[in-house]
């Protein structure tokens, strides 16, 4: 079962993408290069803010400081590639967040290269396009990356059989994809009113041609679906 909400996939295909060279780096390490404000303690049970020092015993208490940007020009200019969130970073419901245009604007100008990645799996890469367009900014396809092309683009990736079809938990965004992929596909909104009987050896038939399940946010789930 494939859940579009986890990131991994889409980390995968943007690194397949744009490949970098590979950086091992201990926790402590990187907790301590990147000065984040808080602490990991094993497990990640407790976080704190605002402590300075770090220790390592068998039990790995590392913490950091933060520290105010000095220099946004010298952080800029250290990235090839910025991979920004949708919601919440260039808009918020159907309304563009300020200063949006002007940083993307800028971005482009010094030669970055700008990926779009949301976890919102309820559109695809072209509605989100248009969306893009309809608030004015200037973005193709191909920088965008949900997490309904994710999950299509993974079932390529391990060449998922052609003669079997994919269920659908989700709505349009995941259909769109699969179609667009080459996947057969059922499930999805068309199984929003749909009902079975809750009794006693009731027997539901199924797809016995279904290879996997892909399951996005779906505000149509229901007991269908389900079984």
């Amino acid at each position: 079962m494939l859940m579009t909400r986890g990131t991994a996939a889409i980390s995968a295909f943007v690194s397949s993408r744009f490949p970098v060279a590979p950086t091992v780096v201990t926790q402590q390490r990187l907790f301590s290069t990147l000065r984040l404000p808080c602490s990991f303690r094993h497990f990640g049970v407790r976080r704190r803010f605002g402590l300075r020092g770090s220790t390592m015993d068998s039990r790995t208490v590392i913490r950091a400081s933060a520290q105010r940007l000095q220099n946004v020009d010298d952080l800029i200019d250290s990235v090839q590639t910025f991979i920004l969130d949708c919601d919440g970073v260039i808009w918020k419901g159907d309304k563009l967040i300020d200063g949006v245009p002007e940083t993307l604007d800028m971005l482009r100008s010094k030669g970055k290269r700008l990926v779009f990645v949301t976890n919102n799996s309820t559109k695809s890469r072209k509605q989100y396009g248009k969306k893009f367009e309809t608030l004015g900014l200037s973005v193709s396809e191909e920088e965008i990356f949900a997490s309904s092309f994710a999950a299509a683009a993974y079932l390529k990736s391990i060449d998922f059989p052609r003669d079997k079809k994919v269920y659908v938990i989700g709505e349009d965004g995941i259909l769109k994809e699969l179609e667009l992929a080459g996947f057969q596909y059922l499930g999805g909104p068309e199984d929003g009113d749909k009902k079975i009987e809750l009794k006693p050896g009731f027997l539901m038939e199924h797809d016995k041609n279904v290879g996997a399940v892909v399951v996005g946010f779906d505000r149509y789930f229901n007991y269908y679906k389900v079984q």
